[in-house]
Order: structure tokens, then sequence, then C-alpha cells
């Protein structure tokens, strides 16, 4: 398996390097200097198993590239990796499907640390700064806190009903059974406390418009 380490510094690129060798020392290691490049390297290597993207690299737009990427690669879990330390920036990018959030100040041992916890299933979330206090989220605490109690498949699985895309097309796009997506689905009513898919859409929907 291969690492994609997207990032528009060399010397950051490099310092990643040495993380990914940390964290995951039989991995493969690939870079990209642009979105359109981690594009292209995503589409074309069968082998990437992470993803860490930086959030301001040229070609990104912001959220938008993050989403695009995550679209177009849905079963790949994205960290993203930024110099923003900014709880409600932190909140959005986990809301927009990515895996982890790992500020660029971070020190190393903790950001092995953070790449292990999300290829061990969980999701990441840091944002240090120099006092020990982040700035706050914007974002509805309510719709927060049950977006964060989905799983990142769940997560996945909501953002593809977002879109209108039936049971088994979900199912194909993300290479599982029918019986899986229908598992999915139950939780994710559960967990959002809706009773239809068409509620869970118009939250999804609704979370991703909050600024």
């Amino acid at each position: 398996m291969k690492v994609l380490i997207a990032d528009d510094h060399p010397l950051f690129r490099a310092a990643l390097r040495e993380v990914v060798v940390g964290a995951l020392s039989d991995w493969g290691i690939i870079e990209a200097h642009d979105f359109s490049a981690a594009q292209e390297a995503v589409a074309k290597d069968d082998d990437i198993g992470l993803i860490l993207l930086d959030l301001n690299m040229p070609g990104m737009e912001g959220l938008s590239g993050l989403t695009t990427l995550r679209d177009e690669a849905p079963a790949l879990p994205i960290v993203v990796v930024s110099a923003t330390e900014d709880g409600d920036t932190v909140d959005r990018v986990l809301v927009c499907g990515a895996s982890g959030y790992i500020c660029k100040s971070l020190p190393k041992d903790d950001m092995i640390g953070a790449i292990r916890a999300v290829m061990a299933g969980e999701i990441y979330r840091s944002i240090p700064s120099p006092d020990g206090k982040s700035s706050p989220s914007r974002l509805n605490p309510e719709m927060l806190e049950r977006v964060s109690a989905l799983t990142r498949k769940q997560r996945l699985v909501l953002s593809l009903i977002a879109k209108g895309k039936s049971n088994k097309i979900i199912a194909y796009e993300l290479t599982v059974t029918d019986a899986t997506v229908k598992a999915h689905v139950t939780a994710i009513l559960r967990k959002l406390k809706v009773t239809s898919r068409t509620q869970a859409a118009i939250l999804a929907r609704e979370i991703e418009r909050l600024d």
C-alpha cells in the first residue's frame, strides 16, 4: 500500500515522509504538489490507502477540493494536514468526510499517533495552540454531535444518500453488499435521530451549507 502526500511545500512534504515512515514503515510514498496532481495520482494508482491533504495548496479551492476528492475516492481515508488552527474549519473538514485533521504545528510523534489512529478506524481531531486553547466551532453543536457519532463508512454512505443515490448504487460504489448498506442506513437514521432517508439527506445538506 501507499500513502499520497499532497502538499505544495517541498520541505513539509519531506517532514511528512518522516511521519509516514514512523507510522506505516512498510508503506510506499507518492507525492503531489497541487490538487490536479493529487487527483491524477488517485485515479491512476489503486494501491493508495491513505491521503494526507493540504487544505490550501493550489487548486484545492478550500473544502470543495476535499469533497471532490472524497467523492472520487470514497473508500480512501483522507487526513487534512493544515496550518489553520480554527475549530470551525476543523469541524467543517470532518463533516465533509475527512477521517482526521492534523495541525502542522503538532509534534512529529503526535502526528505518527494520529495516522495510526485513523488507520485503526478512528476519527482524529487536533488543533493545538500556544495557550492550549483552540478557537471554538460556530457550527450547530447538536448537529455536530449527531454527525460525530457516525463512523467514517457511515458518513460516506450519508454523503451518497444526500446525492440521491440508491442503496444498490451506493453498494456498487463502495464495493460492499446491499445488506451492508442497509445496515449502515439503519445506523445512520438512529444516530441522526431521523426516520427516513429523505430527512437524513436534508440534514446532511444543511450541515454542509452551514457558514
